[in-house]
């Protein structure tokens, strides 16, 4: 079965002309679609692929109002909110593709929607110390990527775990 994709495909290139390779851009080329073309060109080709302009990169900036936070002194157990603001300061829409914690203590709640250009956005980060956080000062730090310069930002948060309050 491999042998007959294998020679389909061969056959393919050959039948279209014998060049492996598609010229876009003067002389940029490529064989394998990049990951952000998406849709279809203005004229509408076959394979409802888009070209993406090289001037106009797919990538933006953000500004966190702050990228820390500390809680000051929490008990064991409870839930600590903080949101994190921060504006598009680029171009085009920010979408941030995932937003992970350090510990499973920290839990980390990124927008599914993208945030357009110039507009304000929100991540709210909850934190929840362990029994064997109580007495310390813990550091917890949140890695959010997105398509933004430098991809991967770091949010923080700090809180003095306290053992609870006994009746």
């Amino acid at each position: 079965m491999k042998k007959i994709l294998g020679a389909v495909f061969l056959f393919t290139l050959v039948a279209c002309g014998g060049d492996n390779e598609s010229k876009i851009n003067d002389g940029v080329s490529s064989l394998v679609a990049d990951e952000g073309l998406v849709g279809t060109t203005p004229e509408g080709n076959e394979f409802g692929v888009e070209t993406r302009n090289p001037l106009s990169p797919g990538s933006t900036t953000v500004k966190y109002i702050e990228s820390s936070h500390d809680f000051g002194t929490v008990r064991y157990p409870s839930d600590n909110l903080y949101t994190f603001k921060f504006k598009n300061t680029g171009d085009v829409p920010l979408l941030i593709e995932s937003a992970t914690a350090s510990c499973g203590c920290t839990v980390p709640n990124k927008p599914e929607e993208a945030i357009m250009p110039g507009e304000l956005g929100e991540m709210d980060v909850i934190f929840r110390p362990k029994e064997g956080q109580q007495g310390e000062v813990v550091k917890k730090r949140v890695t959010v990527i997105a398509n933004t310069e430098p991809k991967q930002t770091y949010l923080e948060i700090t809180a003095n775990v306290m053992a609870p309050i006994l009746d």
